[in-house]
């Protein structure tokens, strides 16, 4: 049914007739398909805004979202349409919220109130650290070993699909055999499994698939909890919902409870995560999982030109199993999409050529359309692509960055001094004490730390409680002992001042006290910053590390000013207490692992952005490149391989999503490009185009030569002549 424009209320203007079918949805379930670019986070915070005009509190609404991004853009745009409401509202990731549930009920399923949340880079220790000392196996790439990424992929996977170790056990034991190095893995995650899960409830820890799964058995499997949350919440909304796997449709399921008030936005042509648990058809089976469901599809795009939307079009046709919808524009038709080619001349590449193409378009384009270096991206399938893309930037002066680099919490400084504050937070954590107890260097060497992890094993306690009763390990000498025995009363100390500063942080008693400045003072009696300095192999490094270690106590003041500012007023009803160093470390792990390719970005800086394409997702640009649009590329060769496979999932179908994501983050401007060579080694290797290339309509590209100059036509040449030193005057200031 579509509602009439006219006469509408002053928080439903501005909306076309699709969106405003989708805010006026309030009641059961609703799927709301949004196309690229057409205004579904607007469409979301309208709904939201609907809600709370009709009379619902904001404590009973709940909207979930996949990143930290994300959930903040949607707060921001609620607040500017409802005002203080919105600071009662849940807007959190899945992650987040899985931890709030888990904090507030997680002890009937054994988490300590202090649980720690492990990072990537803590889950692989894990599996590291089993390995090595329970399974017995080397942990590194390599033919003859094991890459412990792929091992914890498989052990995420199964989590995903809520399987147990013993359910797992089964399904390796009788599923297909291959015949290659995946069996070895299948038997290898699967002895892993039931270990890594034992060492993490050991540890009072969960990794991020338990902030889903385990918030999943507590309102599968205790009535009292699931009733708590329907109490709590009487409204839920699930962005990018075709991102969902088998848990989170659970979670959903769950939490929208018998008023069945569940609104999912998504688009099923923008599905590229299949890699990460993603299902596909929890977004095409919407209505079988939710009887009675209303659809609403949203096809007007307001960010790009017709012509790129009919490129994107074309292609996304090809796909079988998808929703239809075809998106439209009044943008204009806007200019043809470029299309290179290169191949190998004289002494240098292909690749290089092509990239020496997209910084010399970025250059002209940029002082001819007068544009920012913001305003330009570079998409690519793999990030190897990056390097040669790097050096023809570097080399024309191209400002730029990548997105997806090393996270600053994975930083190595950064990560021990979490380590230490996880340490005093939840003595139980052994990952982190093993990673900071001889660092600084202390004398606790590796062989006194493995006679105190075995004495540990056998009495069944972590290895804090061994460490206490050292003098009875043997065979620990007297100076192993009393450097283990400083260790244990230096964090005895600094715990038991923290438990005194959290206090007098909550009751109000000193002003003067905050978190930040004890953090300063404990990683300054630890000389952490003398050792990191120490350790760099340069000046330079030595500074930026200690700067590092700056920044770290800098974000626990600003997590402090934060959570003061969102404290409740005499006349609110939120769900929040004073800050703790433990809310620190928890929200510092979902910050990291939530958006692990924007946590080290500043996306406000005037720079060109190099992406790969599932890190483009969200993105948009003036001016897009996307390059290496070549077979074994996009598609990917591991796709590519498994389209012979009937057995698993369409690949080349995710891969054409993956294609139509790239195409769609253009708002002005696409250019494609591809190889008919690329370098392996010291050899020429031929390329074939992507097959995707051919399903866009003819007239919609504008084949380019490789040495025919720039992009421009002649028009655009005589205009840069004739005003290029008004421009460069102008530029210049």
């Amino acid at each position: 049914m579509k509602h009439p424009i006219p006469n509408r209320k002053p928080h439903l203007r501005g909306l076309n007739p699709a969106q405003l079918e989708a805010v006026l949805a309030l009641e059961g379930p609703v799927l709301v398909i949004a196309g690229a670019g057409s205004g579904k986070t607007r469409t979301l915070a309208y709904r939201i805004a609907h809600l709370l005009e009709n009379g619902v509190e904001p404590r009973k609404i709940a909207a979930v979202t996949f990143t930290n991004r994300a959930a903040s853009e949607m707060r921001e745009r609620v607040a500017a349409m409802v005002g203080k409401a919105a600071r009662s509202l849940t807007l959190s990731t899945f992650h987040s919220l899985g931890a709030r549930i888990l904090r507030a009920h997680g002890k009937r399923l054994g988490l300590p109130d202090h649980f720690a949340i492990y990072s990537t880079a803590d889950q692989l220790a894990l599996v590291r650290r089993i390995l090595a000392e329970e399974i017995h196996i080397a942990a590194t790439a390599g033919e003859e070993v094991y890459d412990v990424k792929r091992v914890l992929s498989d052990i995420s996977a199964w989590k995903n699909r809520m399987l147990t170790p013993a359910e797992t056990r089964q399904e390796v034991a009788e599923g297909h055999v291959r015949g290659n190095r995946s069996d070895d893995y299948a038997v290898l995650a699967a002895d892993m499994f039931p270990r890594y899960e034992q060492a993490l409830r050991a540890c009072g820890a969960c990794d991020f698939d338990d902030l889903l799964l385990l918030p999943v058995t507590l309102l599968r499997d205790h009535p009292e909890v699931r009733e708590a949350m329907w109490r709590r919440w009487h409204y839920l909304m699930v962005d990018e919902y075709q991102d969902t796997n088998s848990v989170q449709l659970e979670m959903a399921r769950l939490l929208a409870g018998p008023r069945r008030n569940l609104c999912v936005v998504g688009d099923d042509d923008q599905s590229i995560y299949a890699w990460r648990g993603a299902d596909l058809r929890n977004i095409l089976d919407f209505e079988r999982h939710f009887p009675g469901a209303r659809v609403v599809v949203l096809e007007e795009n307001y960010r790009s030109t017709q012509r790129i939307l009919e490129a994107a079009n074309g292609v996304i046709a090809h796909n079988p199993a998808r929703r239809p919808k075809q998106m439209r524009t009044e943008n204009g038709l806007g200019p043809k999409i470029d299309y290179w080619e290169f191949d190998r001349h004289t002494e240098r590449s292909a690749e290089e050529r092509e990239a020496q193409m997209v910084a010399s378009e970025i250059g002209i384009r940029r002082f001819h359309e007068r544009l920012g270096w913001r305003d330009f991206a570079v998409l690519y399938r793999a990030n190897h692509q990056a390097r040669p893309l790097e050096e023809a930037l570097r080399r024309t002066n191209v400002p730029y960055r990548v997105v997806g680099g090393t996270s600053y919490f994975d930083r190595k400084e950064i990560a021990d001094a979490a380590a230490y504050l996880r340490v005093l937070v939840n003595p139980r954590d052994d990952l982190s004490l093993r990673r900071i107890v001889n660092f600084p260097t202390r004398g606790i060497g590796r062989t006194t730390l493995l006679r105190l992890v075995d004495a540990a094993r056998v009495e069944q306690v972590p290895i804090t409680e061994a460490m206490r009763r050292v003098r009875q390990i043997d065979p620990v000498n007297a100076a192993q002992a009393e450097a283990v025995e400083a260790f244990v009363d230096l964090t005895d100390r600094a715990r038991e001042r923290l438990h005194h500063v959290q206090l007098e942080i909550h009751e109000g008693r000193r002003a003067d006290v905050s978190l930040a400045s004890w953090v300063e003072e404990f990683l300054r009696e630890i000389r952490l910053t003398d050792a990191v300095q120490a350790e760099s192999s340069n000046e330079r490094m030595a500074q930026a590390r200690a700067n590092n270690l700056r920044d770290f106590i800098q974000s626990v003041g600003d997590y402090e000013r934060q959570t003061w500012a969102d404290a409740p007023l005499p006349d609110e009803e939120l769900d929040w207490e004073p800050p703790t160093l433990n809310g620190f470390l928890q929200g510092v792990s979902l910050y990291a692992d939530a958006d692990p390719d924007n946590a080290s970005d500043d996306p406000g800086a005037d720079e060109v952005t190099l992406v790969t394409l599932h890190s483009a997702k969200g993105l948009e640009f003036s001016h897009v490149f996307l390059v290496g649009l070549e077979e074994e590329i996009l598609p990917h060769a591991r796709s590519v391989q498994e389209a012979s496979n009937e057995l698993a999932p369409d690949p080349i179908a995710e891969e054409r999503r993956l294609f139509y994501v790239g195409i769609t983050r253009a708002r002005h401007r696409l250019t494609l490009s591809s190889c008919r060579t690329r370098r392996r080694g010291a050899e020429s290797i031929p390329r074939q185009p992507s097959r995707f290339l051919k399903e866009i309509p003819a007239e919609l590209l504008d084949v380019r030569l490789a040495d025919g100059g720039s992009s421009l036509s002649d028009s655009d040449k005589e205009s840069l002549r004739e005003n290029f030193f008004d421009q460069m005057r102008e530029m210049l200031g």
